[in-house]
């Protein structure tokens, strides 16, 4: 197969790994690169490091840093409020930007102009050859959401997903391509054709994400950006809810949360059996100092490449069935648990039995790596570029 040019536009740049989206774009531009020429256009607004641009390097035939400074970003956010577009899609458009990336689009002559999340759709709606990957369905994510949020600002996020929605449909048209993460995240894409988009699922580096020996120093382990509210109410909801009844039924637990930009309400948990890590170079050091990998999500949207991790290192996993409507795992995989109490029990169940827990844990193995190696799961995202 001859190698093509592409263009993949991000809405930021994909490296460090601390956010879902990075991790799947960075991903996928690693795998594609082995067939194609990868020519990269990261918005930001900050200072990329060199190590992080040479990290891409080893994948990028070009990369281009386009800067959109924070008073653009504020001025385009209240335009999009004006104009009736969702917010992010404002925070990351750019008139100036707009013309730097068409001069470069117009240089490079691709074959494909991909780009990533809704946020970047405008810079590329208006070519032929072009693919979108919305990754999730962000309109849902914020209807979902709306009760979490104080309530003079709840009317703003209902409208803000309202809009959002009706911009995930409007832009389907304007792409030849578009792809998505899970089943049940196309299916909140408002639009007559949707069945057209592709699932073209999150994986998991299983070389770099395996069973390691080490001491475990914790009974349970949460990881993520945590400053994403859905990670933030399920670290709430394990400390508030779910621990106070294990300590009740079964004795003193010890859980570690790990996870970049800790908001104000996870560091206000921090006591002398809850531990927040804040950034770690290495995430598997948390997950491997874990007995048990716990889970509850009850908002968001997409997979939970979380999960994907904790299991590809061997850890015992626990979250509910929205989690799981996303991941598919059975029960000889994961434990689905959609209450406090239901939570606590499995826990206890867990850390009291350790045939249970290695059964669990060898199974949910055997999962990831049949199902969601990134090598297997990007092989159905290169056929959509031949």
């Amino acid at each position: 197969m001859k190698k093509k040019k592409i263009i993949i536009v991000t809405p930021r740049f994909p490296f460090p790994l601390e956010k879902g989206d990075k991790l799947r774009i960075y991903h996928q531009i690693k795998y594609i690169s082995t067939y194609h020429e990868i020519h990269l256009i990261a918005l930001t607004e900050k200072k990329v490091t060199y190590k992080n641009i040479n990290e891409l390097k080893k994948f990028c035939t070009k990369i281009h840093i386009v800067k959109i400074n924070m008073m653009d970003r504020l001025w385009n956010t209240m335009i999009a409020f004006l104009k009736k577009e969702p917010l992010q899609v404002g925070y990351f458009y750019s008139k100036k930007a707009h013309k730097k990336i068409t001069q470069i689009i117009n240089q490079t002559q691709p074959e494909w102009c991909y780009s990533q999340l809704i946020r970047t759709a405008k810079y590329l709606r208006q070519y032929d050859n072009n693919i979108i990957d919305y990754m999730d369905a962000f309109s849902k994510g914020l209807e979902r959401r709306v009760q979490h949020f104080p309530i003079i600002i709840q009317p703003i996020i209902k409208r803000e997903a309202m809009i959002t929605r009706k911009f995930e449909e409007s832009i389907f048209q304007d792409f030849r391509h578009h792809t998505i993460i899970t089943k049940n995240d196309r299916q909140h894409i408002h639009h007559i054709q949707k069945e057209k988009i592709h699932i073209i699922k999150n994986g998991v580096d299983t070389q770099y994400y395996k069973p390691v020996n080490k001491t475990k120093e914790y009974d349970i382990v949460f990881v993520g950006n945590m400053n994403y509210p859905p990670n933030i109410n399920a670290v709430l909801y394990l400390c508030k809810y779910i621990l106070p009844i294990i300590e009740h039924e079964y004795r003193k637990c010890n859980i570690l949360i790990g996870g970049a930009t800790p908001n104000k309400k996870v560091l206000n948990l921090k006591s002398d059996n809850i531990c927040i890590s804040g950034w770690v170079k290495d995430i598997r050091e948390i997950y491997a100092a874990g007995k048990i990998f716990v889970a509850p999500m009850f908002i968001g949207t997409g997979l939970q490449n979380k999960l994907l991790e904790a299991m590809a290192m061997g850890l015992p996993c626990i979250t509910t069935k929205f989690a799981n409507n996303a991941l598919l795992a059975n029960s000889s995989q994961i434990i689905i648990a959609n209450n406090p109490k239901e939570f606590a029990i499995n826990c206890i169940e867990l850390l009291n039995n350790n045939i249970k827990a290695e059964k669990l844990k060898q199974e949910g193995l055997k999962f990831v790596r049949e199902k969601y190696d990134w090598k297997k799961v990007n092989e159905r995202l290169n056929l959509i570029l031949k």
